[in-house]
């Protein structure tokens, strides 16, 4: 990757590091549902009237519509209702050995041994954070939220077999599409949404000004350029930062208590993903990054 596409990943990651931490503080006084349908119809709002329909691609941009905006997102905000930042951000990681498994079924992308056992040791990591007993966060949000991760590595596959794309042309089409269908679905589901855009404090509209101008087109612009440009293999691995950044922001924002068992899940999940993403050279003690796609 060239210099200044590795900074730009590199920025992705903290954006959305931060960024799980915001959704949290959004989602204290919306609906959560309803503000992810205003997430995505403020960035179609904003970026619609300066792209060219992709008319071409418009079925498969419905499609990814509905998995990374309706399931992905819908299930991220909704679990981050009740799941504490600090375990939010350790759970993306679940994202690189999922967008593994797609890749392999759907883009036919190698899968050795390695990401095997790497998947293994992730999953390993999963299990050890949902046997914590001292966990605040409740079974039923964390459910929804790793369900949400599943759902975020189909979606980068997705992404990859739309091919070339104005980013802000998908990221336009992809908001208008997603917001329907998540406002439906928060008519259905939710209540006090009128009330809750009446009384949100200055924060909460500050949350949601960061999750539509920072995490949604400045952050996913670039992670779209980035997944077009390059092999899915070799951008996923700076998500690694995500959760570090993401697990701080619990921490020293939300107040957050991490814990031992806690720790040790993340670390585990760490390894497993460390070993899905680097390539050893043969007789040689570096290492260089390689990776698969992911949330």
């Amino acid at each position: 990757m060239k210099f200044y596409d590795v900074l730009g990943a590199i920025s992705v990651a903290m954006i959305w590091g931060v960024n799980v931490a915001v959704i949290k503080i959004g989602v204290a006084e919306f609906p959560p549902i309803f503000l992810t349908a205003l997430r995505f119809l403020l960035v179609a709002l904003l970026l619609i009237w300066w792209v060219r329909p992709p008319w071409e691609q418009m079925r498969a941009i419905g499609f990814l519509s509905f998995a990374f905006g309706g399931v992905h997102f819908g299930c991220i905000f909704f679990g981050l209702k009740g799941v504490d930042v600090s375990i939010a951000s350790i759970l993306i990681l679940l994202g690189v050995p999922f967008s593994v498994l797609f890749a392999r079924i759907l883009l036919k992308e190698r899968f050795g041994l390695k990401k095997m056992c790497g998947m293994a040791v992730a999953f390993v990591g999963l299990l050890i954070l949902l046997g914590e007993p001292q966990t605040t966060s409740s079974p039923l949000h964390l459910t929804i939220f790793i369900f949400a991760i599943v759902a975020w590595g189909f979606s980068n596959t997705l992404i990859k077999m739309i091919g070339t794309i104005n980013i802000f042309a998908l990221n336009a089409w992809v908001g208008l599409f997603a917001s329907v269908q998540l406002l439906l679905v928060s008519m259905l589901l939710e209540t006090g949404q009128l009330a809750a855009v009446k009384s949100a404090s200055l924060p909460a509209w500050g949350a949601l000004a960061y999750i539509v101008l920072m995490a949604s087109i400045v952050g996913y612009g670039l992670w779209y350029y980035l997944v077009g440009k390059y092999d899915v293999t070799k951008v996923v691995p700076f998500n690694l930062l995500v959760p570090v950044i993401g697990v701080l922001a619990g921490v020293f924002l939300m107040g957050d208590d991490l814990t031992l068992i806690q720790g040790l899940g993340g670390i585990v999940s760490l390894v497993g993903v460390a070993i899905i993403q680097l390539r050893w050279r043969v007789g040689s003690k570096t290492s260089e990054l390689s990776a698969k796609s992911s949330l």
